[in-house]
């Protein structure tokens, strides 16, 4: 689960080993933001519907796909498009309503609990796992915002450890010191290496441990 999803950690900064926080997303903005997506998903469903519905009842319409079969695998494929286009807004949306992380760091293991809708999964990595801390800044449609993110190779891994509208460099490099961490530049947090292994994707599909 990507560290950016979470906007609300309690308690703030500042850090302490051992340490337990329970990250949320602003619940109210994802509600408007539904509201505003749902008609539209209600309708392109429906005028798919109606489309295929008439397609299939009209004999000219028939001949022209039997004549022109490119045409229909066009038209199909624009319907799949749009429907990925505000399904998968949809899907996050719908995320962000339900979901909340808990995080617990000793002096040797980061252990996360991911909920999501009833269901619940836990994963434990070691510290010297991490790649580092970094100090990162990310614009959206609410603002701009500074994270303090413990960065892991899997991208899915890392963990956000603070979020503010302004960071201290001295808070900043007093997590770092007490997490035996280096600080590394940003771009790390980009970086897709472990993406796309089979493990990664076994983990994105399967269904989260109750």
């Amino acid at each position: 689960m990507r560290a950016a999803i979470f906007d609300r950690i309690e308690p703030q900064l500042p850090f302490e080993v051992p340490y337990s926080s329970v990250q949320t997303c602003s619940r109210r903005t994802s509600i408007a933001f539904l509201l505003l997506l749902i008609p539209a998903v209600v309708a392109l469903g429906c005028a798919c519907t109606l489309l295929i519905v008439q397609a299939a009842a009209a004999p000219d319409a028939r001949a022209i796909v039997a004549q022109r079969p490119m045409l229909a695998l066009q038209i199909l494929t624009a319907i799949v498009f749009l429907t990925y286009l505000l399904g998968l807004p949809l899907k996050r949306l719908l995320d962000r309503v339900a979901v909340h992380r808990t995080v617990k760091i000793d002096d040797a293991f980061v252990t996360v609990t991911e909920g999501r809708n009833f269901r619940a999964r836990t994963w434990t990595a070691t510290l010297n796992s991490f790649t580092g801390i970094t100090h990162h800044l990310r614009a959206s449609l609410s603002g701009t915002r500074q994270e303090l993110i413990l960065v892991h190779p899997e991208r899915d891994k890392s963990v956000l450890l603070g979020v503010s509208n302004h960071m201290l460099q001295e808070d900043i490099d007093r997590v770092a010191a007490l997490l035996g961490q280096q600080l590394i530049p940003p771009k790390e947090l980009y970086r897709f290496n472990s993406m796309w292994s089979p493990q990664h994707l076994y983990n994105w599909w399967r269904p989260a441990h109750v």
